[in-house]
C-alpha cells in the first residue's frame, strides 16, 4: 500500500494564506475601522452642533422671557410709584383745602361778628351781647355735629341745614343793620361774610361725604348713563332681530313641512312653550317623517335610486370610466410557468396601477367549453 493511499480521506488542509493577502486584510479592516470611527466622530459633532444650537436657543428665549419680567416689573413699580405720587397728591390737596376753609371761616367770623354784636348792643340790654355768640356759636356747633355724623356714618343732612338756617339769619341781621348804620356796601359784605363761612366749610364736609360713599361725580354719572343707554339699545336690537329670524324660520317651517309644524306646535303648547323649540322640531320631525332631521321617505327613495343608477352607469361597457378600471388582463386566466413574464408583475387589480407588458403567448389559452359558454352569454346580452 502506497503512502497515498494510507492519507485518511474526508478532512482536506486550508492552505496557509500568504502574508501579502493578510496585510491587505489587515489594511482593509483598519481602514473600515478608521472610517467607522471617522463616521462616529462626525454623528457626535452633528449632535453636539444640533445641541449647541438647541442650547443657544434656550438661552435666547430664556433671556427673552428675564427681559419681558424685568419689564413687566418696572411697569408695576411705574405704577405703584404712579399711584403712590397720585394718592400723596390727593392728601396733601386735602389738606391744603381743609386749611384754607377753615382759614375764610376764621376770616368770617371776625368780619361778620363786629356787626352783630354792633347790631345787638343796647345799653338797656347789654346781655344782648350774647346773642351774636349764640348765632355764630350754634352755626359752627351744628356743623360740628354734621362732621361727627360723617365720621360715624350716620346722617348728616338735618345738621347741616339747621347751620344753614343759623347763618341765613345772622346774613339778615348784618345786612339790615350794616345798610342802616354804615352803607349798603358794608351790609353786603357782612351779609356775604356770615354766610360764605358756614358754606364754605359745609363745602368740605359735602366733599368728605362723597369720599365716604363713593359717590361719582356729575360727569360720571352722565358717561354711566350714556353706556347703559347705549347696551339698553343695542341689547333691544339684538332681541328685535332674534325675533325676526325666528318669525322668519317659524314662516318658511310651517310652508315647506305643514303636518310637521302642526306637530311641532302641538308638542309646544304640551311643554308650555310659546314657540316651539329646536329640540321640539327635532322631536316632531322624527315623530312625522320617521328619519333624521331633513331627511323624508321621499328623499331617501329619491337616494336610493341615484345610488342604483350610478352603479348601474358604472357597470356600462360605454361607459369610458369603467374602462379604465378594467384589468389588462383577465383574473382566471393564470401565466405559464415557462411564459417570459413570470417574475414581472402580474398586471391584475393590486399592481398599484401598473399595466403589464402583454406578449403574444404569455397567457393560455381559453378552453373550447369555456369559448362556447362566453359566446352563449354574449349573444344572450345582445339578445336583451
Amino acid at each position: 500500500m502506497s503512502v497515498t493511499e494510507l492519507r485518511p480521506t474526508g478532512r482536506t488542509r486550508t492552505p496557509a494564506k500568504s502574508a501579502s493577502k493578510e496585510a491587505a486584510e489587515a489594511e482593509a479592516l483598519r481602514a473600515k475601522t478608521e472610517a467607522a470611527k471617522a463616521a462616529a466622530d462626525i454623528a457626535n459633532q452633528l449632535k453636539a452642533a444640533k445641541a449647541a444650537g438647541e442650547i443657544a436657543e434656550g438661552e435666547a428665549r430664556a433671556e427673552e422671557i428675564r427681559a419681558q419680567a424685568a419689564e413687566r416689573r418696572a411697569e408695576a413699580a411705574r405704577k405703584r410709584a404712579e399711584a403712590e405720587a397720585a394718592r400723596e397728591k390727593a392728601q396733601l390737596s386735602a389738606e391744603q383745602w381743609r386749611k384754607y376753609a377753615k382759614a375764610i371761616a376764621i376770616t368770617c367770623v371776625v368780619v361778620s361778628l363786629p356787626l352783630q354784636l354792633m347790631a345787638f348792643w343796647s345799653p338797656s340790654a347789654p346781655f344782648l351781647l350774647a346773642a351774636p355768640l349764640v348765632l355764630e356759636g350754634l352755626a359752627w356747633a351744628l356743623l360740628k355735629g354734621a362732621e361727627a355724623a360723617i365720621d360715624e356714618g350716620r346722617p348728616s343732612w338735618h345738621y347741616r341745614a339747621l347751620a344753614g338756617a343759623v347763618a341765613l339769619f345772622a346774613a339778615a341781621v348784618n345786612y339790615l343793620h350794616g345798610s342802616a348804620e354804615f352803607g349798603l356796601g358794608t351790609g353786603l359784605g357782612g351779609a356775604f361774610c356770615s354766610l360764605a363761612g358756614p358754606m364754605v366749610w359745609d363745602l368740605h364736609e359735602h366733599g368728605r361725604i362723597l369720599k365716604r360713599e363713593g359717590r361719582k361725580s356729575r360727569r360720571e354719572r352722565r358717561e354711566e348713563a350714556r353706556k347703559l343707554a347705549a347696551e339698553a339699545i343695542e341689547k333691544k336690537a339684538a332681541e328685535q332681530r332674534e325675533m325676526d329670524e325666528r318669525d322668519a324660520r317659524e314662516t318658511i317651517r310651517s310652508q315647506q313641512w305643514p303636518p310637521v309644524w302642526e306637530r311641532a306646535v302641538a308638542l309646544a303648547a304640551a311643554l308650555g312653550e310659546l314657540h316651539p323649540s329646536e329640540p321640539t322640531w327635532k322631536r316632531a320631525w322624527d315623530d312625522v317623517e320617521g328619519t333624521a332631521l331633513g331627511d323624508t321617505a321621499t328623499v331617501i327613495a329619491a337616494r336610493v335610486a341615484a345610488k342604483a343608477a350610478v352603479k348601474d352607469a358604472a357597470k356600462d361597457p360605454a361607459n369610458p370610466g369603467e374602462k379604465a378600471e378594467k384589468p389588462q388582463v383577465e383574473s382566471q386566466v393564470t401565466t405559464p410557468s415557462k411564459a417570459p413574464g413570470v417574475k414581472a408583475v402580474d398586471g391584475r387589480r393590486n399592481n398599484g396601477g401598473k399595466p403589464p407588458v402583454r406578449r403574444a403567448g404569455d397567457t393560455l389559452a381559453f378552453s373550447p367549453v369555456a369559448r362556447r359558454a362566453m359566446s352563449l352569454a354574449a349573444r344572450q346580452r345582445t339578445a336583451r
